[in-house]
């Protein structure tokens, strides 16, 4: 069992976590490629993460997690976020919630079960979302990969000229038959 009380304080406290998750990416050199997301973009998704959180640990409906990650994966991959990035973007994530959870307590004794449940629970959502993202980034960049490569083995296509017909016989007509070639090689004579 998880502690509710904890779980309605994180979604209660989502923006604030979602603004501060923002700056501490935004700040940290291993994450560049997150510059080029617009705030409202990055907080909007961490919004969402920690605002559905509690519903995940509750049901722990690993299977929905599993599709919703592999799509974020494939989604990253195609919106050229390095691998790295995203990993280092996902696990300051989970941090962060950890330390959030921790402070929340401020040394309520009666919820530690309850807190270490959450923690255990926090830490195996975040393991199974990373393992999922990056399973979803490497299948599309597997598909990327195999595609170019078929490419790569097919024959170039040549385009071809356009056909040009055989050069047409021309008919032979009445004055054609006159002119017949003589064993002397002179033209109008005949043999005899």
């Amino acid at each position: 069992m998880i502690s509710k009380r904890l779980v309605k304080a994180i979604e209660k406290n989502a923006n604030k976590l979602a603004v501060d998750l923002v700056q501490t990416v935004r700040n940290d050199r291993r994450a560049e490629a997150y510059k080029n997301l617009s705030d409202a973009q990055f907080q909007g998704v961490v919004i969402e993460l920690y605002s559905n959180l509690g519903q995940w640990l509750q049901s722990r409906t690993w299977h929905r997690l599993k599709t919703l990650y592999e799509r974020k994966g494939r989604e990253r991959f195609h919106g050229g976020l390095p691998l790295d990035q995203l990993v280092f973007s996902l696990t300051t994530t989970k941090t962060l919630l950890l330390d959030f959870i921790r402070g929340s307590l401020a040394g309520d004794a009666s919820e530690r079960d309850l807190e270490t449940e959450l923690i255990l629970a926090v830490s195996e959502f975040f393991d199974r979302a990373i393992y999922h993202t990056i399973v979803g980034y490497e299948d599309a960049r597997g598909t990327v990969g195999r595609a170019a490569e078929k490419r790569a083995k097919e024959p170039p296509k040549v385009k071809s000229a356009k056909k040009r017909s055989a050069p047409r016989r021309r008919k032979k007509d009445a004055s054609d038959e006159d002119d017949h070639v003589s064993r002397g090689g002179t033209i109008g004579e005949t043999s005899g």
